[in-house]
């Protein structure tokens, strides 16, 4: 700090402030405020995450059952656009889940 002729102090430029910053530590359960949601708003994002997974899976389900089963469908290009399904079907059903 420097202090000018009035008497008032003056922050430099290579000084930071710490106190506040908010330390979050992974092993002490206070350490960190958690932001609590109303119940209401809980449970509105669960079903619209449920919709939102049932709708991949199926969807993609449909899409390659639909490639696999007819026979004009099955060209090189539908056979990316089956394997994309199926990858987003995958994603679907295991990454999706984990982030509710």
């Amino acid at each position: 700090k420097i202090t000018t002729a009035s008497g008032a102090d003056v922050m430099t430029s290579n000084e930071t402030q710490t106190e506040n910053a908010l330390l979050c530590y992974p092993l002490r359960q206070d350490s960190c405020p958690k932001l609590q949601r109303l119940t209401v708003v809980k449970v509105a994002m669960y079903v619209f995450m449920v919709l939102m997974i049932l709708t991949t899976v199926f969807g993609n389900l449909l899409i390659i059952i639909s490639i696999s089963h007819f026979k004009q469908l099955q060209s090189p290009t539908h056979l990316i656009v089956r394997s994309l399904a199926a990858s987003d079907c995958l994603l679907g059903s295991l990454v999706m889940p984990q982030s509710m």
